[in-house]
């Protein structure tokens, strides 16, 4: 019975020697940046798993995310529940090809959405991530970091408890991992990623002429 107790300390001592002190915590974000800065525009394919406690299997989906600093992004999910999320950094669109149907949202008309987004887009190119979140940091042994990212304000947990972000030892974003409110997850894996420049209609979007069209914030 000694031995197992005797193991369980050793990996959480193992585990707590893992963690970076916050100067070196500092010292990391500060590299991610200069990555980021480095590398201004990113396209990736992705693997994202949901699991639910509404459902008794996780949902599995594939797409290809482009980003742009500072706020540019779009995301297509593929597969039999495809939807594209498109934003040029003034208005943000989410299209759903199987329904037709068309959600546009104007940034800078709600603080709460804005903060939304731009808390998301944080956890991406690590500008401002400190506005948004308490960071803490480890080192993987791998030779990689995870940042788990706590959300500062009370709006923000109500949509996700936690985000850990898993990075090379070149800081590049290898996976994502959200906790959510009631004990779901989204766990996202990054691959092929392409740090190429993107063409400006990447970011440019308008719905098909059949598509119902929705302001959920109001014009």
């Amino acid at each position: 019975m000694r031995l197992p107790f005797l193991a369980l300390i050793l990996t959480a001592v193992l585990a707590r020697a893992a963690d970076l002190p916050p100067a070196e915590t500092q010292t990391l974000l500060k590299n991610l940046q200069e990555h980021r800065a480095k590398f201004p525009s990113l396209t990736a394919d992705f693997i994202e798993e949901k699991t639910t406690h509404l459902l008794s299997k996780p949902l599995v989906s594939e797409g290809v995310i482009s980003f742009q600093v500072p706020n540019k992004f779009r995301r297509e999910v593929k597969g039999s529940s495809p939807s594209l999320t498109v934003s040029d950094g003034a208005k943000l669109w989410i299209y759903y090809p199987a329904f037709k149907e068309a959600e546009l949202y104007t940034l800078g008309q709600r603080q709460f959405f804005d903060d939304s987004i731009a808390a998301l887009t944080a956890g991406l190119n690590f500008q401002h991530v400190e506005q948004f979140y308490t960071c803490t940091a480890a080192r993987e042994a791998d030779g990689g970091y995870r940042l788990a990212l706590t959300p500062r304000s009370g709006g923000m947990r109500r949509m996700v408890k936690e985000l850990a972000v898993f990075v090379d030892s070149d800081f590049k974003i290898q996976r994502t991992e959200a906790t959510l409110p009631k004990g779901d997850s989204v766990i996202t894996t990054y691959k092929n990623q392409r740090p190429a420049p993107i063409p400006t209609s990447t970011f440019d979007f308008t719905p098909p002429a059949a598509a119902h069209l929705s302001q959920p914030l109001g014009k």
